[in-house]
């Protein structure tokens, strides 16, 4: 531990005038309170008694020992006028940023941002967008390679490569590239018609359905393959999850005003 030398003030020559100017210029930076308490503890660390320093300074011995005291104990801080809302000596604590953490619901991925009302919320039927979200939101360093990860199903190499391409390549490189989904996406204008007809039977009938179900049920009804991401494709596409619960109950007031006006 380092040691300072003795000061011994006998050998000092003060002046009056500048100690005058000097002492007008603290009092006025930092106020009163604040500069009697340096002085307390900067004669207190000279060697001076606590009742010595409290009649130099014009205060009771006994606040002199509180100050010296709180210094020893709580270090600047003691320094400051209690009265500040923040200390002015230390710098200003930088607030604990919270957590973006994910979470799965039923048919969508919730990331919460640490805010009240502060959330992102994406469909599991729109696996493009999931990924340029959270891929994003990874290279901003947001998320975990372990959170993204797990959301994507995939493992974290292939996480961190499709990071680094749509960083260095931009979105359309997430587009699935074999020739396979390419002709997936490539039906017909029947079909097209069969799976909106078939989507709004399903939702009409059950008041839900999914992409799976309609391509089972295009197999089954009309002999026509049509891969379930391509369903997905359409109904997103074609904006038909926006209708879900609106068709039942526009179906449904349409019936009432039929059979009102067949009664009058």
């Amino acid at each position: 531990m380092q040691k300072m030398p003795l000061i011994d003030c006998r050998e000092l020559t003060f002046s009056s005038h500048l100690s005058e100017n000097r002492l007008g210029q603290a009092l006025e930076a930092f106020g009163l309170n604040v500069v009697q308490r340096i002085l307390c503890f900067a004669l207190y660390l000279l060697g001076l008694d606590r009742s010595a320093i409290g009649r130099v300074l014009g205060i009771p011995s006994d606040t002199a020992k509180s100050i010296i005291k709180a210094v020893n104990r709580d270090g600047l801080v003691a320094l400051e006028d209690r009265r500040r809302r923040s200390s002015t000596f230390l710098p200003e604590a930088v607030p604990e940023v919270p957590p973006v953490t994910v979470r799965e619901d039923a048919h969508e991925i919730v990331v919460d941002l640490g805010i009240k009302d502060r959330y992102v919320s994406l469909s599991r039927e729109d696996p493009l967008q999931l990924k340029i979200v959270l891929l994003s939101m990874l290279n901003s360093g947001l998320l975990s390679d372990n959170q993204a990860a797990d959301t994507l199903k995939l493992t974290r190499s292939h996480t961190a490569s499709l990071a680094r391409r749509l960083c260095q390549k931009g979105a359309l490189s997430l587009l699935d590239q074999r020739q396979g989904q390419k002709q997936d996406y490539r039906v017909s204008a029947t079909v097209k018609a069969e799976l909106i007809q078939q989507f709004a039977a399903d939702v009409i009938t059950h008041g839900r359905t999914s992409s799976r179900i309609i391509s089972e049920e295009l197999g089954q009804r009309c002999s026509v393959a049509v891969p379930e991401r391509t369903v997905r494709h359409h109904l997103s596409r074609l904006g038909l999850r926006e209708i879900i619960r609106s068709l039942p109950q526009l179906v449904a007031a349409g019936k009432k005003t039929s059979k009102n006006s067949s009664t009058s």
